[in-house]
């Protein structure tokens, strides 16, 4: 089928007997995107009320076009549902976030992750995945290690909503990358097809797995996030957290010592100045550079100079510093960024003296050293090594 640069196609038949638009609709499924979409999986949930509309542009569909995007593809069944699909060579950095903040789980905003796929479902409700393309993808101007693949599956049936639904985006999205790579030859290894994903915002108690004896969730027992905090030599019982892409392009992991609120809490109340709250992250291969571009943009990147720091902590910002360092690891050039929160019972702005500014920079880099050298930390999985220190970011700022 020939394809026109952001054309539009129907496809429709005759319909004297009064019958529906599933057979045209499937076809027409089948065909659309490059024949990449999970045609099996989504032949039984295309609507029949309807006929078809597809969207289709990019130049994996017509490689003498100019377009940004390999593929930008859309099914629509006006007003009963739609399929969309976008794959991007990682040219600049990725427009969805991947600050550690924001991919760390457990917190109040509602996403999903796929184990043993690099990608999630963030805030947004868009799901994307990264794949990679060592041998560098067809028809740009340089070189590019990778791509990103969004998707977004909108049909009726028993898959609508909930897990069910964002689970057929990333295998849709899954389906799709490894489609590309392997038309475009760029020597990347298939992604893993997903068979379940993992809300990250439930507590773990909340979930049935846990209940079930299982420790591999987002929460206590994430094997590689066990060792922060207690590597580092930090007093108190720390618990980890941490995502589970399963992934050699991007690591999160989190650790705090319990709320001494609680007051079923046993332990000891740390003291002003003790550090209560980790964490660690590391953006490798084509990820590397829209970590740092994205933590550049707010500010929190590495590299000031000292005259370019201030020690004044607005009453608004925690007592918290970051530490990043690069390193040569599987997947090539990444990047690692490590976070202390200390304690204090300060309510009023204030101002960091000499030496609680020395012993925050002593502690950043306990923990950046706990984290690169546990052997089942990911650094150690990854095999990372020629570690060279870059700066640190001061979180009060």
């Amino acid at each position: 089928m020939a394809v026109v640069a952001g054309a539009v196609f129907f496809l429709d038949v005759d319909r004297e007997d009064g019958g529906g638009h599933s057979a045209a609709n499937r076809a027409q499924l089948k065909r659309a995107c490059a024949g990449l979409l999970p045609y099996e999986e989504l032949r039984d949930r295309v609507p029949d009320e309807v006929a078809g509309e597809v969207n289709q542009y990019g130049t994996v569909l017509d490689p003498g076009e100019e377009s940004r995007s390999l593929m930008n593809c859309s099914v629509t069944w006006p007003g009963h549902g739609a399929v969309w699909v976008r794959a991007v060579a990682l040219v600049s950095r990725i427009p969805m976030t991947v600050r550690a903040e924001d991919i760390l789980p457990g917190g109040d905003d509602e996403g999903h992750e796929a184990p043993g796929v690099t990608g999630r479902t963030g805030r947004d409700g868009q799901t994307w995945v990264i794949a990679e393309c060592p041998g560098g993808l067809e028809g740009r101007f340089r070189e590019v290690p990778g791509m990103y693949v969004t998707a977004d599956v909108d049909l009726p049936g028993p898959g609508k909503g909930g897990k069910a639904e964002r689970l057929a985006d990333f295998r849709t999205a899954v389906r799709v990358a490894n489609g590309i790579t392997a038309v475009q030859k760029c020597g990347g290894s298939p992604l893993k097809m997903p068979t379940r994903i993992i809300d990250t915002h439930e507590p773990p108690e909340d979930r049935a797995d846990t209940e079930a004896g299982r420790t591999d969730e987002p929460g206590p027992g994430v094997k590689k996030c066990r060792g922060l905090g207690t590597r580092a030599g930090f007093p108190g019982k720390w618990t980890a957290r941490g995502d589970l892409q399963d992934s050699r392009l991007l690591s999160v992991c989190g650790a705090t010592v319990p709320d001494r609120e609680d007051p079923m809490a046993t332990e000891p109340e740390p003291p002003d100045g003790a550090v209560v709250e980790v964490s660690a992250a590391s953006w490798a291969g084509p990820l590397g550079e829209s970590a740092d571009d994205q933590y550049d943009h707010t500010g929190d990147g590495f590299g000031l100079r000292e005259e370019e720091r201030t020690r004044y902590i607005p009453e608004s910002k925690p007592h918290e510093l970051a530490l990043w360092a690069r390193s040569k690891c599987a997947a090539g050039a990444t990047y690692h960024r490590v976070t202390v929160r200390t304690k204090t019972s300060v309510t009023d702005s204030r101002t960091l003296s000499e030496a609680e500014r020395t012993k925050f920079s002593e502690n950043v880099r306990k923990l950046m050293d706990g984290y690169l050298t546990d052997p089942g930390g990911w650094p150690g999985q990854q095999r990372c090594h020629d570690t060279e220190i870059l700066g640190e970011a001061e979180g009060w700022r």
